[in-house]
């Protein structure tokens, strides 16, 4: 798939299924909603998200409870599922909900990191499924590259798989 036409295809699909979708970014930083935003008629499926770089916004917007961010860290899949539930919390009526934490250098000494580069941890939270199947969780390590092409990688990763959760749920219902 061309990724130029990745987020074309994205929004015709959410368009297709009358989807809204939200999201919590803490290492795309913002690049996934501005991907999903560049597309004209953006509006119609996107309904916002938070930028959560540090542990103090993602616990004092997101809610995570504190003890979440210092047993796993905040750059793991823990803190990243808990992301998604605060996203339910503040945007209820959205359908697709994404959270993305990673890695994308190596720490500093004020801020070390619990991981390696590239380690990506995404949650996707899709409300028009049975409950059980509603949370799907995805890690990847991308390498040791350019933290901008880590945060790229991410997000069109990101899109392809909700697309993947909204096309799999919606052959079981058929």
């Amino acid at each position: 798939m061309n990724n130029n036409s990745l987020p074309q295809i994205f929004l015709n699909t959410l368009n297709n299924h009358k989807l809204t979708i939200v999201c919590a970014e803490s290492i795309t930083a913002g690049l996934l909603s501005s991907t999903i935003a560049s597309v004209p008629g953006a509006s119609s499926i996107l309904m916002g998200g938070v930028v959560t770089y540090s542990s103090e916004l993602k616990c004092s917007i997101l809610k995570i409870d504190p003890s979440v961010i210092d047993k796993h860290s905040a750059e793991s899949m823990e803190t990243t599922v808990e992301m998604v539930y605060g996203l339910i919390k503040i945007y209820p009526s959205a359908d697709i909900y994404v959270a993305v934490t990673g890695i994308a250098s190596p720490g500093t000494p004020e801020y070390p990191v619990n991981g390696e580069v590239g380690d990506v941890f995404i949650a996707i939270y899709y409300k028009r499924t049975k409950p059980e199947l509603r949370l799907s969780k995805f890690y990847m390590n991308l390498g040791n590259l350019d933290r901008n092409i880590i945060r790229e990688e991410a997000v069109q990763t990101i899109l392809e798989k909700v697309l993947d959760v909204i096309n799999s749920n919606n052959l079981k219902e058929s």
